[in-house]
This record gives structure tokens, sequence and C-alpha cells, in this order.
């Protein structure tokens, strides 16, 4: 009933869950993951929030192998808006500011398979990227 699957020890993208709890329950899998083993919270702006962030990095490095903190800091080129560029229904990005849906005049940065993308994506892995709660 998705348009992607899912692998791994990882909390279901959709999961509503803090991220705390996050990597707590998935730190018990990293030192049974041979091949490696990363862990992600997504977060929103937190330029106002460094002791949130502090929390986050001081909570990793005491409790989980490796974990990243992933961020929406994009950029739409027709209006100046910068913040998280939002996807439509029919996973279109648009600029919640000026409403553009040019993919050229914008730039969506997304963590996609380990590495920070400003590519488009399929509609499978747009759907997956639409359907990641915040952490915090």
């Amino acid at each position: 009933d998705k348009l992607y699957y899912t692998n791994s020890y990882h909390v279901h993208v959709c999961e509503e869950i803090d991220a705390f709890s996050k990597l707590k329950f998935e730190s018990q899998f990293h030192n049974i993951s041979l091949g490696g083993c990363i862990s992600y919270i997504e977060v929103p702006d937190m330029s106002k929030n460094l002791d949130a962030i502090e929390q986050i990095i001081n909570f990793i490095y005491h409790n989980i192998q490796y974990a990243e903190i992933n961020t929406k800091p994009d950029i739409c080129y027709k209006c100046g808006y910068t913040g998280e560029i939002k996807l439509d229904d029919n996973l279109e990005w648009f600029c919640p500011s000026c409403g553009n849906k040019e993919e050229a005049e914008m730039q969506v940065m997304r963590r996609t398979c380990g590495y920070i993308g400003t590519n488009y994506w399929n509609k499978g892995r747009t759907a997956e990227i639409g359907d990641r709660v915040l952490h915090l």
C-alpha cells in the first residue's frame, strides 16, 4: 500500500517517535550489524534551539555508535524563501511561500541512501521522503 519498500533495523519513517526513543531503540542493533550501521533523526530548523541539538549530540555520543541529524535547508530561488520546500498530494515539490513548482527554481536537499542530495527523486523515494516524521 506504499510506493516504496523499507528495510534494516530502522524505525519506519512514518512512526511517531521522539529522537531519544528512536536512537535508543535502534542502538541495540548496532553491535550486531556487521556490515555497518547508522541511525538518522529528522528535525525541523533548529538554528534557534542549539541547546536541543547539543542534547541530541550528547545522547548520540553516549548511547549509539553512529547517528546523523537530518534537517531541511531548502531554498526557493524564485522568491528567496529558505526553509522546508513541501510536497503536495501528487508528490510534487512546491514553495510554501510563493507556490513555485519549477524544480530548476528551487533546491530541495534530503538525505537518501546515506548521502545528502539535491537531485529530484523517483516517485517511490519521494513518497518515502514525504512520509518521514519529525523526531523533535
